[in-house]
């Protein structure tokens, strides 16, 4: 299935953030967001994910996994990326239960693990 087209600058397709603190699952999930046609690139906990969104204003799409250790609580990386570049499309993933209502930032999405690509196309679709 092609992905829609995105107005992207200069061609170039949208970038994602995949923050996956377990390799084998971060593979995954990074494979299931390119073929869904965004650019990737990684983060396996929060600090390393701070960092590339600092150093990637182009961003427009993070899935973070909601499992990371953190002393702050669960979803608390989304928290703070929703706070730090808001109008960003969040997905948390997750292979614990669902978020109770209001978890999540207002308009970010979640899904269970792992993220399969039909789900990641529908964000490239939400965005072009």
């Amino acid at each position: 299935m092609d992905a829609p087209a995105f107005p992207a600058r200069d061609g170039a397709r949208p970038l994602a953030l995949v923050v996956e603190g377990d390799a084998i699952q971060r593979i995954g999930t990074v494979d299931c967001v390119a073929e869904a046609g965004f650019e990737v690139i990684e983060a396996w906990n929060g600090t390393t994910a701070l960092r590339q969104i600092e150093r990637h204003p182009e961003l427009c799409f993070i899935v973070i996994d909601a499992d990371l250790p953190d002393p702050d609580g669960r979803f608390a990386l989304i928290h703070a990326v929703a706070r730090l570049r808001p109008g960003l499309t969040l997905m948390a993933v997750s292979a614990g239960p669902a978020p109770e209502p209001g978890a999540l930032p207002c308009d970010a999405r979640f899904s269970a693990k792992p993220l399969g690509a039909v789900l990641a196309r529908q964000v490239w679709a939400g965005l072009a």
